[in-house]
């Protein structure tokens, strides 16, 4: 399950919300230092709406950065990844939607985000979503060959996106085409950049 989120404001490290679901007991504060620290040295996290993973022993770290807002959970490793990354990245849109505006003149005071659990909840299923929601990836509309000739895409990417149709998950791309999941992923990631990629439930 999904074990804790956690929602920071990306410029100050400060966590705002954090919920507990399952049994591990990890320090907000630590979370947001250890994530601070992290976007701090690689600036790279913040281009575009990114979800990560990294591992943390026991359990995978899932992170979403959108515009000032990181949102993170520490997730079990038997968990559906994709479908954990699916959901962060949704608590931050809907984060975004209430709070957004206000973070541009927030004075400090953490008691208007109170609100926001139970939205939390209900998107997470108490922790529980990422177990039984698989997502896959779905490439909107097509991309032609054309683009790798005029270095738009590499080749790599553009053979990933070809297997983007709403069927299969990253693990099955990785085996039909032969390569690490990690490469793969890395490809996904460019395809959400140029935003023509989206993650819903198999077709």
């Amino acid at each position: 399950m999904i074990q804790a989120v956690y929602i920071l404001v990306a410029d100050s490290g400060l966590c705002v919300l954090d919920r507990k679901y399952g049994e591990a007991d990890m320090d907000p504060n630590l979370i947001s230092g250890f994530l601070t620290a992290l976007i701090q040295f690689g600036r790279e996290l913040s281009d575009g709406n990114r979800v990560h993973v990294i591992d943390f022993g026991a359990f995978d770290i899932c992170l979403s950065l959108k515009e000032n807002v990181i949102v993170a959970a520490t997730v079990d490793k038997v968990d559906d990844g994709n479908a954990a990354m699916a959901i962060l990245s949704d608590v931050n849109n809907a984060f975004l939607d209430d709070y957004g505006n206000m973070l541009m003149t927030w004075d400090g005071n953490l008691e208007p985000f109170e609100k926001f659990y139970s939205i939390l909840d209900e998107i997470t299923k108490h922790g529980h979503a990422s177990e039984t929601k698989i997502v896959v990836p779905i490439l909107k509309g097509k991309v032609s060959p054309m683009s790798v000739r005029l270095g738009q895409m590499s080749q790599e990417v553009y053979e990933v996106a070809q297997m983007c149709k709403g069927r299969l998950t990253v693990r099955d791309i990785a085996d039909q085409l032969g390569k690490h999941e990690k490469d793969v992923q890395k490809s996904i990631h460019t395809l959400e950049d140029m935003k023509i990629l989206v993650w819903e439930e198999p077709s």
